[in-house]
């Protein structure tokens, strides 16, 4: 009876334990954050996108959370049915989207899943919900330092592929309020330095056709004499770059760091760190830090905007122009230069 009253306590012992064991790997794998990025668009485009992954992987890897990353392509078309299918699964805490494609979308389906926590990064919602964060980043005063960067290269004398006329250029992915505000702070950066300089203005059409920002490119570079352009064509701009390289002249990169894909042509690049951005809204949300139902505006001040200011920078811009926009970038982060935006 002894014998038996032993193994029956050692079993007992044990399955408490199994018990328990499960019990705790349960609510560990429900303690740990699961987060979906919902991109617009693809991957792969070394600028919006990929930042926005990059972002999201780091969260991964420091934070310990698990991750899924979509692509939704350019059929706008496809976004509602796709991001509600996230919320219906309930498979993530946060759904990440991006831009104001999406945000009537998330606002719509934010009441129908109240239980469903949504992230809507890179636009300006004028109204969110308790289960909405919303972050919208300073690309007009990133676009005055590419602007006020771009003045100082076509008025140099140091710079072989610069020329005498005030030209510069703008190639935006296509003709929408946010783009618009990239070349608003661009324009106003330009004219802080230069009041005379002429800033040309094209539109891709798509986010893909590279072809023809590289055609659109070749025309403001041959037939309008400008030295220098800012690239504001998701990966269709790609091709502004190629064209900027071929012409022996100027580029400005955006988004992520271009400057290694022609060093010396993409003299730099406008950050718009907005992968930092969703890194550090996560974190805080995971400490339980982040103000739901709230929209916040980050740029120089939050270290979300910057220029690329890396070897190649170094290297290839004359030190006079560094030394400039030191001091413009330090202007622009103490409040001393208003840039206006019709955004926000």
């Amino acid at each position: 009876m002894k014998r038996r009253g032993t193994l029956f306590g050692a079993a007992l012992i044990l399955a408490v334990a199994l018990m328990s064991g499960c019990a705790q790997k349960e609510a560990e794998e429900k303690e740990t954050l699961s987060v979906v990025l919902y991109a617009n668009g693809s991957f792969g485009d070394n600028a919006y996108f990929d930042g926005n992954k990059e972002g999201v992987l780091k969260a991964e890897k420091e934070l310990g959370i698990k991750v899924k990353l979509i692509e939704g392509g350019s059929d706008q078309a496809d976004y509602q049915p796709a991001i509600e299918a996230l919320a219906v699964s309930g498979e993530y805490d946060i759904i990440v989207t991006l831009t104001g494609k999406t945000s009537d979308i998330v606002l719509e389906l934010a009441d129908k899943y109240p239980e469903q926590d949504f992230f809507v990064m890179d636009t300006t919602m004028t109204e969110v919900r308790p289960n909405i964060f919303n972050s919208m980043y300073n690309q007009c005063e990133g676009s005055f330092l590419a602007g006020a960067f771009a003045a100082l290269v076509t008025t140099n004398t140091e710079l072989a592929g610069a020329n005498t006329d005030k030209v510069i250029g703008f190639i935006g992915v296509m003709d929408s309020p946010t783009i618009n505000d990239f070349y608003d702070g661009y324009e106003q950066g330009a004219h802080y330095v230069d009041s005379e300089i002429e800033v040309l203005k094209s539109y891709v059409g798509d986010s893909v056709n590279a072809p023809k920002a590289k055609e659109l490119a070749m025309a403001m570079y041959n037939s309008q004499n400008a030295d220098i352009i800012f690239n504001v064509g998701a990966s269709a701009g790609l091709g502004t770059l190629e064209a900027g390289n071929e012409a022996g002249k100027y580029t400005i990169g955006v988004d992520v760091n271009q400057n290694g894909l022609y060093p010396g042509s993409v003299l730099t690049s406008m950050l718009k760190t907005s992968g930092q951005g969703i890194f550090n809204a996560i974190e805080m949300y995971q400490k339980g830090e982040l103000k739901m139902g709230t929209s916040e505006l980050w740029g120089i001040k939050e270290n979300c905007i910057s220029l690329a200011t890396d070897e190649l920078y170094e290297e290839h811009v004359p030190e006079s122009i560094r030394e400039e926009m030191k001091k413009i970038t330090e202007a622009l982060a103490n409040g001393e230069i208003e840039v206006k935006s019709e955004l926000y």
